[in-house]
């Protein structure tokens, strides 16, 4: 299977993405009405987003999950998986936008209509420095809701305003979300940044922006970081009071162990004289991307050169690493220019992390190939014993993203873990096959 490694990505997508975009720039895909919450007559609700457009993506509450390719107007069908096409075992009809209806058959069973959810949406623009952020702040349909999370996105380029599912989930279990968009993506302005102090500065506007709002006096208020927000969140949470803080999928370390873990995960196997050779690469490609491709290159290049006929050189894994090693070196300029935003390899998160008195909770992924977390739990191991109030779940079947990509779900239990600890910041009951370590 393939890895999806946030920083390549990132990197990849720079070479076409404009330097800095304008406020109202980015044109909402062509589906995006069709976003959002739907509910059955049997009471049951699934959520429909954005999976490369004009492709769409429905969840269950359950975990259950599917991509939906486009046929024609309106009209979608998948299969059984994360990411399959035939056989079709599911069809799925939208009305037109403005009539919010929904028809779903899976396989020969009955066709099931569902209605949007009138999830009552505020957008909200706030300033961050020089840099106007835009977000939505999305509440429950009925009554107050039991607590606001203010959620970080990942490392993506895209708008988390029209591409993260959780603003339409969590609602429909009592919680509220605010999500904004990064600067330099959607609809706020700047330039794309990875600088980890920079994006908490944002989330920390982001903090103040949701606490003015009158109707959520009183109401607990966290911190949520998906993935590469991970390294975001508690740096926000430093900057501001919170009642909470939740790490989904991220990381305890740098980024640059991030990468040594990746590269090991994926050698390991042929051996430790192919381990070796393998951490001599990602230490040549780590010197190239800390010094801005300043330095290192010649010892990288003849490093890829002394291995270019190992068997496990194609299989080496690694954000940079791995990106570096497949490139040749006569297009080693396009990745640099791809590289041209702030980012700060060797970002040591533990500071933060042991100034961080707000109950935590981390949710792991047991089988994440993207985001490695021995090393992640060895540092809240750590954390614990100094008494910091952090729960812990691991879901043993999961990668990146708590997807479980065979089975075509995301892991039962996250959705309602996710709920339940944000609105009591307690582990109350079981979730699925999850491992609950509780504070202390």
């Amino acid at each position: 299977m393939m890895r999806r490694r946030w920083l390549h990505l990132a990197a990849v997508a720079a070479l076409a993405a404009l330097p800095g975009l304008a406020i109202g720039q980015e044109a909402p895909p062509a589906s995006a009405c069709h976003f959002g919450a739907y509910r059955f007559a049997d009471g049951s609700h699934l959520v429909i987003d954005s999976s490369d457009e004009p492709n769409l993506r429905y969840r269950r509450m359950d975990g259950v999950s599917g991509k939906l390719f486009r046929v024609d107007e309106g009209r979608y069908e998948g299969g059984a998986g994360w990411a399959v096409r035939e056989p079709v075992t599911v069809k799925a009809h939208l009305d037109a936008c403005s009539e919010g209806r929904l028809a779903m058959q899976q396989g020969a069973g009955p066709v099931m209509e569902a209605r949007r959810v009138p999830l009552p949406t505020h957008p909200i623009t706030f300033q961050s420095g020089a840099e106007r952020l835009y977000g939505e702040l999305v509440l429950p349909a009925e009554g107050p809701p039991r607590a606001v999370v203010v959620l970080q996105y990942g490392s993506g380029r895209e708008s988390a305003v029209y591409n993260n599912y959780v603003q339409h989930l969590l609602p429909l279990k009592g919680v509220g979300v605010f999500v904004f968009d990064k600067r330099g993506t959607g609809r706020s302005t700047g330039g794309y940044s990875a600088d980890f102090p920079v994006l908490a500065d944002d989330m920390a506007a982001a903090i103040d922006a949701v606490r003015a709002r009158p109707e959520l006096a009183g109401i607990p208020l966290g911190v949520m970081g998906e993935s590469q927000g991970g390294w975001v969140a508690p740096l926000a949470a430093n900057r501001r009071p919170v009642d909470f803080v939740v790490v989904s999928y991220g990381l305890a370390v740098s980024p640059v162990e991030e990468d040594r873990s990746e590269v090991a995960a994926s050698v390991r196997a042929f051996g430790p004289v192919a381990l070796a050779r393998a951490q001599a690469l990602h230490d040549a490609a780590t010197r190239v991307v800390a010094s801005r491709f300043r330095e290192g290159l010649p010892e990288l290049e003849r490093l890829k050169a002394l291995n270019a006929q190992e068997p496990w050189i194609a299989n080496i894994g690694g954000d940079y690493t791995s990106l570096l090693v497949a490139t040749p070196a006569a297009d080693i300029g396009k990745v640099r220019a791809a590289f041209d935003f702030p980012i700060d390899f060797t970002y040591e998160p533990r500071p933060a992390l042991a100034g961080l008195w707000a109950p935590s909770l981390w949710i792991l992924a047991g089988r994440d190939t993207e985001a490695p977390h021995e090393s992640t739990r060895a540092v809240l191991r750590q954390l614990h014993a100094q008494g910091s109030p952090i729960d812990i779940a691991i879901f043993p079947q999961a990668d990146h993203g708590m997807i479980e990509r065979e089975a075509g779900r995301v892991s039962p239990g996250y959705y309602d873990l996710l709920a339940d600890w944000i609105s009591t910041r307690r582990l109350t009951r079981t979730y699925g096959d999850a491992k609950l370590i509780p504070r202390r």
